[in-house]
């Protein structure tokens, strides 16, 4: 992963941009995807928390304003490609949600702990408004008013607000204190925002602001990072299967296990700190017995949104699934953790990554990643014996443990499987 400064106009420069392949890619499944964020600090200029960005699209007057599709991608990315670990620091992180997302419309796919969700400028604080954010208030997510200037329409927001952002430049001086004072009697923490130079910052800490963000403490940047794009066609089939109360944990898993892309998502987003996890993850069926068909479906509905790859990656899929059902076959034992290291192997081979950081990016537990990356246990030897299998290797073969017969069978069975489960999928006959 690394970091990219922004232009002066607030867009990414340098790398690919987040829809564009990466070349050379496997039939559009691989791709960059970048985060930026800027950080805020107290007025010791102590980095204390982000907020995570993205570029507003223009409506037909020429107005800015916040898509679906530009804050599905962002949280997407935050949460799924990245983890909110990574993006945090481990501090709170604020994210501009767009009204779908504050009514209850789209579901906030991630736990409150250190998730402040923003409520723009541009939102109507209308009462379907304030009955979602007094639902996400009391389901523990802490909210933010941005760009807060006063408008009597908004000041109903004020009451359930845990933090208010004013810009210390765009208000006249005479309005300030009367703004700040206001914000102090219901209790919310005053964000200055729109730092540009020590003169502003100074002026703000007179006033009596308790955070700061502004290009003058810090300009915001770019994480980037290659990620497998979650196909559209899986996605749609599996909120299907969701909207069914009787559908098993199984077909779930199978699914979700023929797109490697969310496989990765799900493993890494059962593995973050606000999973609720109190194990470590050594399979999907676990991760997705954790993350529960709620958030599950607000995972699948986010995915469609953010948009992912509908090209042809039928020949991608149907290898990594054999190699998946392979080492699922062969390690009897161990048959849900297996599975889902042939399925990170894949995703290794996909995004041309070493295995490490594979394991290290999913976030499975110590006893999945050494059979990952080590070749340990029945899971480990296993999946080195298939892959010595795919370089037709007979003598490594054996020296996993395997007889050479058995792996061969075992990988035939699987390679019929997965083809048939493929074109079921895509709709082939």
């Amino acid at each position: 992963m690394t970091a990219h400064s922004l232009d002066t106009d607030g867009n990414p420069v340098g790398p690919p941009s987040d829809d564009q392949e990466v070349h050379g890619g496997r039939a559009g499944m691989v791709r960059y995807v970048r985060v930026g964020r800027q950080a805020i600090y107290d007025a010791q200029r102590q980095l204390v928390s982000y907020e995570l960005l993205f570029r507003n699209q223009s409506d037909a007057n020429g107005a800015e304003v916040a898509s679906e599709q530009a804050t599905s991608q962002v949280i997407a990315s935050t949460f799924g490609t990245f983890g909110l670990d990574v993006i945090s620091d481990g501090r709170p992180v604020f994210i501009n949600f767009t009204r779908a997302f504050l009514t209850g419309v789209i579901p906030v796919p991630v736990e409150p702990e250190n998730v402040i969700i923003e409520v723009g400028e541009l939102v109507d604080a209308d009462h379907e408004l304030l009955l979602g954010l007094n639902q996400l208030r009391q389901s523990g997510y802490r909210l933010a008013v941005a760009d807060y200037r006063g408008e009597v329409s908004r000041s109903a927001l004020l009451e359930i607000a845990d933090f208010v952002k004013l810009s210390v430049n765009a208000l006249p001086t005479l309005v300030l204190p009367g703004l700040v004072a206001q914000c102090r009697q219901v209790g919310a923490t005053l964000v200055a925002i729109d730092i540009e130079d020590a003169e502003t910052f100074q002026r703000a800490v007179d006033l009596g602001f308790d955070l700061f963000q502004g290009r003058y403490l810090a300009k915001p940047s770019v994480l980037e990072q290659r990620t497998l794009s979650p196909s559209q066609l899986i996605c749609v089939r599996l909120l299907n299967d969701l909207a069914d109360p009787e559908v098993s944990v199984q077909r779930i898993e199978q699914l979700v296990g023929t797109d490697p892309g969310l496989t990765l998502r799900l493993l890494r987003t059962a593995n973050s700190a606000g999973a609720g996890a109190q194990a470590d993850v050594t399979s999907l069926r676990q991760a997705l017995v954790l993350i529960g068909p709620r958030r599950l479906r607000s995972w699948v509905v986010l995915t469609l949104l953010e948009g992912g790859t509908t090209k042809n990656t039928s020949d991608d899929l149907w290898s990594v699934l054999a190699r998946a059902h392979a080492c699922q076959r062969l390690a009897v034992d161990s048959s849900d953790m297996a599975f889902t290291v042939g399925l990170l192997s894949g995703c290794a081979d996909l995004l041309g990554a070493e295995l490490s950081a594979i394991a290290d990016g999913s976030g499975v537990g110590p006893e999945a990643r050494h059979a990952l990356v080590d070749g340990e246990g029945s899971a480990g030897r296993a999946l080195l014996a298939v892959l010595a299998h795919e370089r037709d290797d007979a003598d490594a073969v054996t020296q996993a443990g395997l007889v050479p017969f058995d792996v061969s069978r075992a990988y035939l069975e699987s390679l019929s499987e997965s083809l048939q489960l493929v074109h079921d999928l895509l709709g082939k006959n």
